[in-house]
This record gives structure tokens, C-alpha cells and sequence, in this order.
């Protein structure tokens, strides 16, 4: 997986109805096709799983092929660190992602995803759009699926062997979201590991609530996973960037604690050193960050901790950054955030201590009290 980092150049999120509109939303993708006409320019549109988005991105793309840009629409719902993917591949030189990330299920959107010298902007446009119907009566021929590679990307980086010669069991909790069936395709290949993903239906809705893993109760990840005595629950986001991680006692592990966790395993198994970047443990957490422990757990990993509650800053290139909301990012083989990535590693890990999970939390908590 490439490391090039490609900032999410634009966002604009509003409310159904109330600012965003179909109007809003061409007028805002008229201005990117204006400029990638003139720069004969490769506009990859795709899409998440919240309503009308999949109308919204072809008709999005019926615009701008009428402009002149050369157009793929990608084939299905896909999550923010496929589209990454695809443009690293250099199968288009921008993306317009009609998603509100993680945001509750009234909220949509239109995201600019392109390298921060290309000039682009998703403005509103001023000049008059073409009529259209819609729904489009048909979608642009040209469809591309951007979820394969990034599959095939994931098994590159991930010991998927070590993981399916043990007789386990994960939880996946796909939130309605874009990585509904990724995990399962990846763990499912054979093996005994039994990879059981729920909520993986398409709701646009998100059951009236957010697709994200920290804003949501996750209560059915949490029973399943205690009452199966299963060794890992993950929960990902609408978009795939964040991540939560339920333990086998049915308890949602901290975000800070799931740092040092990723961390500690890239040291171990990926001779991984470098920067770690971590939210503040929560005050009734497991985990204390005093100054001792710090020192301690720095000097037995070899990574540089930092507390930091204010974003990702992957300019850094950290080998892991967190924020308390569950975005993960793992610099090394992803410049952006990726929360399927991560589970995955923490997977890997699990199958790689012999006591699980519940051994990996005791042996940090070990170092982290008194």
C-alpha cells in the first residue's frame, strides 16, 4: 500500500433539505469539472451508503462527462482509504466523494479528494447548470471497482495465514457502512477463523443515528462478543477511517489503549519504530498516563509516545496516530486514516498472543499501573 499522502483537499456537509440540494451539490462538482476540462484531468466520483448517494454520484458524473472531463464512477459503495488507494494506483488524478463521512444520517455531502497543488475547489459554480432528469435514467458506462485492489492491497500488508490457521472468532460490526463484507472477504478465505460481520445490510439511515463507532452504543457488538466468548469485536465506520475495539469481556477499549495495543504489535512482528500518536486516556481508563509509564512503555517499544487531542497531523508520518473518536492511521502503509487496516492488525496480533487479547490488555495494564 502507498504512503503518499493526499489531503482531503475539501469538504462541505449539510442538511437534506435544509442547504444541501441537488443544485448545491452540481453547482459545487461544475467548478471542479470547469478546471479539470481545462487541465484534461481524470475525475474518479464515488459514493458511501447514506441516501441518494448513489443517484446523487451519477448524476454528478452525467455532468461532468458533459463538460469534457474524462469520468469513472465507481461501481459500489466505497470507503475514503479505497479511494486513496485508486488514485495511488494513478487510475484517476482526483475524486469527488459524495459522503458526510461519519456524520448522522440527515447530513450529506460532497468531499474534493486531490493533491493540494492541483488548484481545485468545490465552490459553488455561478453559471447556469444544464436541465437534467432525475433520478438518471441511466448511469455513465464507464464503471470501476475500486474495492477489489484495495482488497487485494490489504492482503499484501496483512498475515491473513496466521490469522485463519487458529480456530477463532471475530466480530465485525460494519455500521451500515462502505466496509460491509471486507473483513469477512479477507478472514472468510479458507482457514478456521470464523469472521461474523453484523450490520452489514445497506440502511442510508443508519438507523437514525451516525455511522460512527464512538457516537454509537455498539450494545449488540458487545453482547455477542461476551456471550460467544469470542476474541475480538470491531466496529467500523460509515466511511472505514475509524475503528472501536470490543473486548472479550463485552467492554469498548479505549482509544489511547488501542494505540499502544497497534503499536506495541508493530514493534514486535513489524519491526515498526517511530512515532506513535495517541489521545489522552480517559480518566476512569485502565490505563494512567503518568510520566513513569511513559517512559517505560517508550523504552520497551522503542516508538516515541505522544499525547495529542486535537487530530491525526500525519504530516508527521507517525507509525500509529488515534483520535478519541476512532480515527486510526497507520503511516506506513497508508496515508490516510484506515480503520479496516487497523482492525486487521489488531487481528493479526490476537493471533499472534498466545492468550489473546485479554493477554495483550493485561501485559499493557501491567505497565501502565502502580
Amino acid at each position: 500500500m502507498s504512503v503518499y499522502r493526499r489531503p482531503l483537499l475539501q469538504a462541505w456537509e449539510a442538511a437534506y433539505t435544509a442547504e444541501l440540494t441537488l443544485d448545491q451539490l452540481r453547482r459545487r462538482a461544475a467548478t471542479v469539472g470547469a478546471a479539470l476540462a481545462d487541465q484534461r484531468a481524470r475525475c474518479l466520483i464515488a459514493f458511501d451508503t447514506r441516501f441518494l448517494a448513489n443517484l446523487l454520484a451519477q448524476t454528478l458524473a452525467l455532468d461532468l462527462a458533459a463538460q469534457g472531463v474524462s469520468v469513472m464512477l465507481a461501481s459500489a459503495p466505497a470507503p475514503l482509504p479505497a479511494l486513496h488507494h485508486a488514485l495511488d494506483r494513478k487510475q484517476a488524478d482526483c475524486a469527488l466523494y459524495v459522503s458526510a463521512r461519519n456524520r448522522p444520517y440527515y447530513m450529506g455531502g460532497l468531499i474534493l479528494i486531490a493533491d493540494d497543488k492541483s488548484g481545485l475547489s468545490i465552490d459553488p459554480s455561478p453559471d447556469p447548470l444544464p436541465s437534467l432528469v432525475f433520478p438518471p435514467s441511466s448511469p455513465p458506462q464507464e464503471t470501476v471497482d475500486v474495492r477489489a485492489p484495495y482488497l487485494d492491497a490489504l492482503r499484501n500488508v496483512i498475515d491473513l495465514d496466521a490469522i485463519r490457521r487458529l480456530p477463532m472468532t471475530f466480530f465485525i460490526d460494519a455500521m451500515a457502512g462502505t466496509t460491509a463484507g471486507m473483513a469477512t472477504a479477507l478472514l472468510g478465505e479458507g482457514g478456521q477463523t470464523r469472521a461474523i460481520e453484523i450490520n452489514r445490510d445497506p440502511d442510508p439511515l443508519f438507523a437514525r443515528g451516525a455511522p460512527q463507532p464512538f457516537e454509537a452504543s455498539l450494545n449488540r457488538l458487545r453482547k455477542l462478543v461476551r456471550e460467544s466468548d469470542s476474541h475480538l469485536g470491531l466496529a467500523l465506520s460509515g466511511d472505514g477511517t475509524a475503528l472501536a475495539v470490543v473486548d472479550p469481556t463485552g467492554e469498548v477499549l479505549d482509544p489511547f489503549e488501542v494505540s499502544l495495543l497497534l503499536a506495541g504489535h508493530l514493534a514486535a512482528h513489524h519491526r515498526q519504530r517511530g512515532l506513535v500518536m495517541a489521545p489522552p486516556p480517559a480518566p476512569n481508563g485502565p490505563l494512567r498516563a503518568y510520566p513513569k509509564h511513559l517512559t517505560a512503555w517508550q523504552e520497551a517499544t522503542g516508538m516515541k509516545l505522544e499525547l495529542v487531542s486535537d487530530g491525526l497531523h500525519l504530516e508527521r508520518q507517525p507509525i500509529v496516530a488515534m483520535t478519541a473518536t476512532g480515527e486510526v492511521a497507520l503511516s506506513r502503509w497508508s496515508g490516510c486514516p484506515d480503520g479496516l487496516l487497523a482492525g486487521l492488525f489488531l487481528c493479526e496480533a490476537v493471533s499472534r498472543s498466545n492468550g489473546g487479547l485479554r493477554a495483550l490488555c493485561a501485559a499493557l495494564r501491567a505497565q501502565f499501573s502502580g
